[in-house]
């Protein structure tokens, strides 16, 4: 601008300065009564005016500049700050519409007020005047671009996150559905072993116990069968059991029975009434279990995780024992930990099984939160399975961890696996213990 005008912009700047506070309350005003901009309601004054202040005193500073380099400088901070306010406007609630009216009712405010200052001073040069309605404009428009690109790039942003959202949870849907179609699959192949068992023992029994067969069983032989036929019956129904129980769970019909409760009582009681078990396979039960440890959840569940891991340690473990403990962790982490150690055949590594992966990440998750190590030495990297070694895999083996897998995702517990092939595995389970109401 010239240098002999100069004073009459400084003028034109200091009169808009001076009457800010008057040009903020009149465009609050003006966005109140518009029905098209509904969010303004819920923001204070403070959160209204946002950015609005910096932007004008820049457009002022644009006024006074000397030079060109100086007038740069501040349209830069005003296009600043309105991408500024329409990145705040957005995070409001505020759609594009509702931001470019408010820019629409702030533009005409400030015409309104540089209206007054002509009239108060109507020596003022015209040029003078014109020249800054048109810088005015300018800012104005340049503001409406800023927010609507900052508008744009925002819900541009917002919308990639919901498709990266989407396609996680798509994932994880696939996932499950692999997850479940293998447990499923393992279920039909123990179904099938169990009731063919079952229809060869009865078959044999038939032959040797029907009149006229030519064949003669000794009383010796007889209970041999019968204990056959009880035994697959017995598995069956145990089978079976854990199918309802799981397909229960995986519907969502198991909920969380919050109570205080003593888990070291919990584990010792359930340890005594295995112990006959252990000794019929010639193995110990051993408990390492403080006199006390009262926590809060849900005792029926606490007792079913460490129920289905203990008879899993017993009935794969051919030499040696079982060492089941709980103690809380050092410090003042609120959870408390359960382990079940065994001598036994050991985990095969089998990285495609869905909820071997699943166990793995749980185990990474585990260290993070239980502050403990394990007893147990050679930790397996994340491939580590749930294929029992030795005479090949057991029947019901994947729907029992399934079952704990689930229990301890009710219970917000994390679930631990350490294991050595051919010399005993340990699961460690990281209860919280309490619970939010």
């Amino acid at each position: 601008m010239p240098p002999d005008s100069h004073s009459e912009y400084a003028r034109i700047a200091a009169h808009l300065s001076k009457h800010r506070d008057s040009i903020l309350a009149r465009w609050r005003v003006a966005v109140d009564d518009d029905p098209n901009v509904s969010a303004v309601a819920s923001l204070a004054r403070a959160q209204f005016i946002d950015h609005i202040p910096r932007l004008l005193a820049a457009f002022e500073r644009a006024l006074r500049a000397r030079y060109a380099s100086d007038e740069r400088m501040a349209e830069t901070e005003q296009r600043a700050g309105a991408a500024d306010h329409g990145e705040n406007r957005w995070l409001h609630g505020y759609n594009s519409r509702e931001t470019m009216r408010e820019w629409g009712h702030l533009h005409l405010c400030m015409l309104d007020e540089l209206e007054s200052f002509a009239m108060q001073r109507p020596q003022a040069a015209a040029t003078a005047l014109s020249t800054a309605r048109t810088l005015m404009t300018r800012l104005f428009v340049d503001c409406m671009v800023e927010s609507a690109s900052s508008h744009a790039a925002l819900e541009r942003a917002e919308a990639a996150s919901r498709l990266d959202e989407l396609e996680r949870a798509l994932g994880q849907l696939r996932a499950l559905d692999s997850e479940r179609t293998e447990l499923w699959r393992e279920a039909a192949h123990d179904l099938r072993g169990t009731v063919g068992a079952v229809k060869l023992a009865a078959t044999a029994l038939g032959q040797v116990a029907t009149p006229g067969s030519g064949k003669v069983a000794t009383s010796s032989e007889l209970s041999e069968f019968v204990g056959r036929v009880r035994r697959s019956v017995e598995s069956l129904e145990s089978l079976l059991s854990d199918l309802i129980e799981l397909t229960r769970l995986e519907a969502g019909r198991e909920h969380r029975d919050v109570s205080a409760f003593d888990a070291a009582g919990v584990i010792r009681a359930l340890c005594d009434s295995l112990q006959p078990m252990a000794v019929e396979r010639n193995l110990f039960l051993n408990c390492d279990i403080p006199a006390e440890l009262r926590v809060r959840g849900d005792v029926v569940k606490v007792r079913r995780i460490a129920q289905n891991l203990i008879l899993n340690a017993i009935k794969y473990t051919d030499k040696g024992g079982v060492l089941v403990s709980c103690a809380a962790p050092a410090g003042d982490v609120p959870r408390w930990i359960l382990s079940v150690q065994d001598t036994g055949v050991g985990l095969e590594r089998a990285s495609d099984t869905p909820l071997a992966q699943a166990i793995s990440a749980a185990t990474q998750e585990s260290h993070a939160v239980g502050g403990q190590p394990m007893r147990m030495p050679n930790e397996l990297p994340s491939e580590t399975a749930l294929a029992r070694s030795g005479d090949g895999r057991h029947p019901g083996e994947g729907i029992g961890l399934s079952i704990v897998k689930r229990l301890c995702e009710l219970l917000d517990a994390s679930i631990e696996l350490q294991t050595q092939l051919g010399r005993g595995t340990t699961f460690r389970i990281v209860f919280p213990s309490h619970y939010s109401s």
